[in-house]
């Protein structure tokens, strides 16, 4: 079932996107822990038969949960010997989950049978804390030290430079230009990056990005609009959610929307990362620290348009992902728990 997947960036209409958002509903049986400890990496995956919504922890534990009528799974694994902070299903081999560790490693599930394989290794012990796909199926992997890896799965070639001064939290590829990918790090910038100018170095020196977004704290996350790549969309602890202008992929990268949000969650929680809508420019989804406990949908102008909430959800999502093509919205706490919204 894990191989009938819907990967089609299709296009979504934000009113049908918010009116389908208010049939979604949230209860004690959509709700299932699933890894140990305070959940740091969250997948749902594109199954368009069954929902499985994939979770990773700050000890390096896997998990899933699979909903299903009547009885749902629950699934762990021990994959990793350090936080787990990155989960992203292989779009070619949709029943292969791959994970990026604090351990130094990225490993593969193969989610029908069970089994981990080891595909990249750093011998730098910089821990790998995100990743995504880019030119000819290479990976793309950010290091806790600012340096980014080019992995070729199958030879294993790797090479690495340094690109910021502190951890990459977040690289994602352009979904129309493969070339152009984006990153966001804890030195308080977002930057645009051709991958075909990258030249392996040692060198403490950064390489030179196409365009820097300044933000006045740590940027947790950085996110290419999901049809065209034209908007940028970045989480900082500066307490805001901005939105760039990257119709242009120059140093001209201009700010259209700041907006304040409070994305102080402190030592005990996860990080907030703002995802956008798939297959819509003009929605993204956040979690929040407001009472009642709630995920937050916004325009891409800034302005709030609908709130998930249930009175089975008690503790803050710290993450959130939505399933690429269905009306699926999962939420991960610090506790381990998954809490995921689905029609009513």
């Amino acid at each position: 079932m894990l191989s009938e997947v819907s990967f089609q960036n299709k296009p979504r209409d934000s009113q049908g996107c918010l009116d389908a958002f208010t049939r979604l509903a949230i209860d004690d049986t959509t709700i299932k822990k699933v890894v140990p400890a305070r959940i740091t990496a969250l997948a749902v995956h594109p199954s368009s038969s069954v929902t499985v919504v994939f979770a990773g922890d700050k000890l390096g534990n896997f998990g899933y949960f699979k909903m299903g009528e009547g009885e749902s799974l629950v699934q762990s694994y021990s994959p990793h010997t350090s936080g787990l902070m990155c989960l992203k299903v292989n779009k070619n081999q949709p029943q292969r989950v791959f994970s990026a560790s604090y351990d130094d490693t990225v490993r593969c599930l193969d989610v029908e049978r069970g089994i981990f394989d080891e595909v990249y290794r750093s011998l730098d012990e910089n821990g790998v804390l995100c990743l995504d796909w880019g030119l000819h199926n290479s990976l793309i992997v950010g290091h806790s030290d600012g340096a980014v890896s080019l992995v070729d799965p199958r030879t294993r070639e790797t090479s690495s430079c340094t690109l910021h001064s502190r951890k990459v939290r977040t690289v994602n590829v352009h979904p129309v230009h493969e070339w152009c990918f984006l990153t966001g790090s804890t030195d308080g910038t977002a930057k645009l990056w051709d991958v075909r100018n990258l030249k392996e170095t040692r060198s403490k020196k950064a390489a030179e990005a196409i365009a820097t977004m300044a933000h006045h704290r740590s940027c947790s996350a950085a996110f290419f609009s999901p049809l065209t790549g034209n908007q940028i969309l970045t989480t900082s602890f500066d307490d805001t959610l901005k939105v760039f202008d990257s119709s242009e992929l120059t140093s001209e990268v201009k700010l259209k929307v700041s907006l304040k949000h409070n994305n102080m969650t402190g030592r005990w929680l996860t990080p907030f990362k703002a995802v956008w809508m798939p297959g819509c420019e003009d929605l993204f989804l956040v979690g929040s620290m407001e009472y009642p406990r709630r995920v937050e949908v916004f325009s891409s102008a800034g302005t709030l348009q609908h709130t998930l909430k249930g009175d089975s959800l008690t503790s803050i999502c710290s993450l959130v992902d939505v399933h690429p093509d269905r009306f699926v919205v999962a939420g991960g706490n610090s506790s381990g728990r998954v809490h995921v919204f689905v029609e009513a």
